[in-house]
């Protein structure tokens, strides 16, 4: 018996001895879980073991110290390095706003080539301006990137061929692109805001993106889609994007949604092409400029449904080529409801502002249709107005509060002896009566409001600027053309004097680099190229990939090309609306009549109008597509003899000086010569 106790006593003893080194050991692996890695740039002089008394002088340090499920934290500082994690970890920073990684103009700031590595609470800023760099190229799975900001990068986010990343209450501005998604899969994005950005999330031949709740305004474009499927948009806001461009742009895509978003005071609301099976539903459209919503080019199974379209200033729903059902949705409003050409188009159950139904003619509360070469259904349509059309929610236009600074990053650098130290060397000074020892605000001085400051004006010197008079500098590129012989891209000298006539009659010098400025050059030959590939084109000829090239703010851009983009339009490359796009082919197949050298200076003089701040907003008559000959708004516009109307693009090379009688406007005192760097497209108060 006393045996038996003994050996049941002493398998006792094992089994608690076991236990306790299974506890220990556990206990060892949860204090392992929770080890931390200190990093802090004020640790210049060492030692550096990674503790809270002596941690890390660099992020990477801390990286190639850890093991996977190590934490690294990093104090409050500005960190110059490009960082590596190629393990499964998490990087934390003390403050969002000043806890800084600049990438030094490198290829990234951060690239993560392992899996399951989290980054959370940075500023993450100047990366190189080639094609993909990044602020983080992400080469790797599952991963977690939150609560950060970029800013001053090609590509804030970079994700390639990966899937199930979660990008979550980020901020991006002032890049080229907010987030690239090509040929990947699963990634989320949420809760992030996206402004001045040339696109804000490109998602290119990707599938199964999710993109909720999210913000994008005083961008190009907000959400751009391209040879992409099964993407799925909630809860978003587009507003305020520019006026040639807009919210959601939809090419090649197919089973798509849209779905109870807020899509206020774009260009184009929501824009598709060669595209089907896209769904927008219990959306609010409204206030938007051209289009609320735009289908072409071939774009079938469009499924609008329970949306709210109202107060935008053209068309609420303009379609060509294409097959949609338009159902239960409220349409009212606007000055053209919709407009329907070679289109099949289920439009019954629609509430069109009356009971009476749509009009075919303009009527003062203003929805109507227009059908050509068309099949359309209207009837029935509903007698009183929707209720439960539109989005559960209004936009919170407070709820980024973020300081958007537009001054250079870097000084431009003038050469020669600068006495009193204020950015402006003596000899120009001399020059235009400044005493050189005598210091003077030169960056905050433009004398002659055309947007140019004294640094900017001793920069441009060389090529005759005068800080008492008006400079507008247009670098043109041009592509090279199908048949260059015969039909060229490059402007001709004949119709460039006349649009340096047009700036000369009203005292401005218009200076127009064709490649005797320092720029404007032919680019290879290109054909049918996106806005995504468009913006690459602006990084690579106009800043020549350089983020502090000193013609940025001071040089309007230009590319003209046989087919592109769009047929003309002014565009986002990267902060501001600052350059446009021509596509001269493409306008001279709808306008053959006209020689190719007329319509590539009409066009490229009203798209850079509306880089002088001439938008829809200012005036009825601007880009009115719906004032069609012997219309109403054909005859309420027709004394509006600006290049900026559509009736006069290509015939008068000019724009107006408001004296042509009732309907007419003065564009000339209406330009803002600094909106191509100060870009907003606030709608202003009736």
């Amino acid at each position: 018996m006393k045996n038996k106790l003994f050996i049941i006593s002493l398998l006792i003893l094992i089994l608690i001895g076991n236990m306790t080194t299974i506890a220990i050991e556990k206990a060892s692996a949860n204090q392992k879980d929770k080890i931390i890695i200190y990093v802090d740039d004020d640790n210049i002089y060492g030692p550096w073991y990674g503790t809270i008394e002596y941690p890390y002088n660099s992020i990477q340090d801390a990286v190639n110290h850890s093991e996977n499920d190590d934490t690294i934290f990093v104090f409050i500082g500005t960190y110059y390095e490009s960082i590596t994690i190629d393990k499964k970890i998490f990087v934390n920073g003390e403050n969002k706003t000043s806890t800084i990684i600049d990438g030094c103009y490198n290829e990234f700031v951060v690239n993560i080539v392992d899996d399951n590595v989290q980054i959370d609470n940075f500023s993450i800023r100047n990366s190189g301006g080639f094609q993909k760099n990044a602020g983080i190229k992400i080469d790797s799975n599952n991963n977690i990137i939150s609560n950060c900001i970029f800013y001053r990068t090609k590509t804030g986010i970079n994700i390639n061929e990966r899937f199930h990343n979660d990008i979550t209450n980020c901020i991006f501005y002032k890049n080229g692109e907010g987030i690239y998604i090509l040929s990947s899969e699963y990634d989320n994005i949420s809760n992030c805001y996206f402004f001045h950005n040339g696109i804000g999330i490109s998602v290119v031949s990707s599938e199964k993106i999710e993109i909720i709740n999210c913000y994008a305004n005083t961008n190009g474009i907000g959400y751009f889609f391209i040879d992409s499927n099964s993407i799925i948009s909630k809860y978003c806001a587009a507003y305020d994007n520019n006026d040639n461009e807009g919210g959601f742009f939809i090419n090649s895509c197919f089973n798509m949604e849209i779905f109870d978003c807020n899509v206020y005071h774009n260009g184009f609301g929501i824009s598709t092409k060669n595209s089907s099976n896209i769904n927008i539903n219990n959306c609010n459209l409204f206030n938007n400029t051209h289009n609320s919503i735009r289908t072409g080019r071939n774009s079938n199974n469009i499924t609008i449904s329970h949306c709210d379209l109202s107060e935008n200033l053209r068309f609420s729903i303009y379609t060509k080529d294409s097959n949609l059902k338009i159902n239960y949705n409220n349409i009212y409003n606007s000055l053209c409801g919709m407009e329907c050409q070679d289109s099949i188009c289920d439009a019954c159950h629609n509430w069109w502002g009356s009971p009476f139904g749509p009009a075919l003619f303009e009527r003062k509360i203003k929805d109507k249709i227009f059908v050509k070469s068309s099949d359309v259904k209207i009837y029935p349509w509903q007698k009183e107005k929707i209720e439960n059309a539109g989005s559960s929610w209004d936009i919170d236009f407070n709820r980024y509060n973020i300081e958007y600074n537009n001054s250079r990053y870097i000084e431009i650098n003038l050469t020669g002896l600068d006495s009193d130290s204020d950015l402006v060397p003596d000899w120009w000074e001399n020059k235009w009566d400044y005493d050189p020892y005598s210091w003077d605000d030169h960056k905050n001085i433009d004398y002659d409001k055309d947007g140019l400051n004294n640094i900017e004006e001793c920069y441009t010197d060389k090529w005759d600027s005068n800080p008492y008079k008006k400079d507008i500098f247009l670098e043109i590129d041009w592509i090279e053309a199908v048949d260059p012989v015969n039909a060229p891209n490059k402007p001709p000298n004949n119709y460039i004097e006349k649009m340096i006539d047009v700036f000369r009659k009203n005292n401005i010098s218009i200076h127009i680099d064709l490649g005797d400025l320092d720029g404007g050059e032919e680019i290879p030959f290109i054909i049918n190229f996106s806005y995504s590939d468009l913006i690459d084109l602006y990084w690579d000829y106009f800043l020549h990939n350089d983020l502090n090239n000193p013609r940025k703010g001071i040089f309007h851009y230009s590319l003209i090309c046989d087919f592109g983009a769009g047929p003309g339009f002014a565009f986002i490359g990267w902060d501001n609306l600052d350059s446009f796009q021509i596509a001269a082919q493409m306008i001279q197949n709808d306008h053959p009549l006209f020689s190719r050298g007329r319509m590539i200076i009409g066009g490229a003089i009203h798209e850079l109008g509306h880089t002088l701040g001439l938008t829809v907003d200012d005036h009825g008559g601007n880009d009115n597509r719906v004032a069609k000959l012997f219309t109403i708004q054909w005859w309420k516009y027709r004394n509006y003899r600006s290049c900026m109307n559509y009736g006069h693009t290509y015939y008068i090379i000019d724009f107006s000086d408001g004296s042509h009688g009732k309907g007419d406007f003065n564009d000339w005192t209406h330009m803002d010569f600094s909106f191509f760097k100060n870009t907003h497209f606030i709608k202003p108060e009736n």
